[in-house]
């Protein structure tokens, strides 16, 4: 087992052979204060390998490129989410964007959930479609993806530990989640009725060859684009409004902003836009 005690730190030019990887394959602009991270993300790979250092793990990641990727990917991208984060997208919903489809006699609903990290924001959304149709849903679909294999495991599977659910109502969570007994105590499981709304799909959002062929009624696309740069953030708003149906709604995340990338959202209010047709 290698010693990561005695490895250091990454040199300038191992720093930037890896961060070019990174924008290459995923868009991800780390800058310098992310340096730290990134050594901290690539110890896990030198563990599991066996590797003395990064130097070492650049080489053997060049001979093992395509094999290695996806491990590589997983390591370094950052999957920070909690239920119902950002809660006004989630009351706007119930009160505004929901409703709306209803009045147009829509009850065919497609949600994209983009970045969805280990699950919270998807199961978000389908707790709130649930509570809205009030147990009776019609033909709802939530789409959510992401780029990372490991957090879409966590999430296909549905359980999380107490601590998740910690800001929770309790009478809300008693709802939608069942308490693991014995071996399982401490986890909670989505209930089947929230779980069966939500397909998991891996998909990079730089490939733009997205394989929906439906559009969407709305979109969540959250505390991703931050990471990218103006170019790549344009871009994938483009691809955004294309895959939204006529005035369908698109949620960003708190400290982002559309304003200066396109004109073709309306803002609705904090972070939440309507396509202009």
């Amino acid at each position: 087992m290698a010693d990561l005690r005695s490895i250091g730190a990454l040199t300038d030019e191992e720093f930037q052979h890896f961060r070019d990887v990174v924008y290459r394959e995923t868009g991800i602009n780390m800058s310098e204060m992310k340096r730290a991270l990134l050594q901290s993300r690539l110890q896990r790979r030198l563990r599991v390998l066996n590797l003395p250092d990064y130097d070492s793990y650049r080489r053997w990641f060049d001979a093992h490129y395509d094999e290695e990727l996806m491990h590589f990917i997983n390591a370094v991208t950052t999957n920070k989410t909690d239920f119902f984060r950002e809660d006004q997208h989630f009351d706007f919903m119930l009160t505004d964007a929901l409703p709306a489809l209803v009045k147009k006699g829509q009850d065919r609903v497609r949600i994209w959930s983009a970045g969805c990290s280990t699950g919270e924001e998807p199961y978000s959304i389908a707790m709130t479609v649930h509570e809205f149709y009030e147990g009776k849903v019609p033909d709802v679909k939530i789409l959510a993806t992401d780029i990372d294999t490991q957090v879409l495991e966590t999430a296909q599977n549905g359980v999380y530990k107490a601590e998740s659910l910690q800001d929770m109502d309790v009478g809300f969570a008693k709802k939608y989640f069942q308490k693991g007994t014995g071996p399982n105590a401490g986890l909670f499981r989505l209930k089947d009725p929230v779980r069966s709304l939500v397909t998991f799909k891996r998909l990079n959002l730089l490939e733009f060859n997205y394989p929906m062929k439906g559009k969407f009624d709305i979109i969540f696309c959250r505390n991703v684009i931050i990471y990218f740069d103006k170019p790549t953030q344009k871009k994938l708003f483009e691809y955004m409004y294309d895959f939204l149906d006529d005035d369908g709604y698109l949620f960003i995340g708190h400290s982002e902003n559309l304003a200066p990338l396109t004109d073709t959202f309306r803002c609705l209010g904090r972070t939440i836009y309507r396509k202009v047709v």
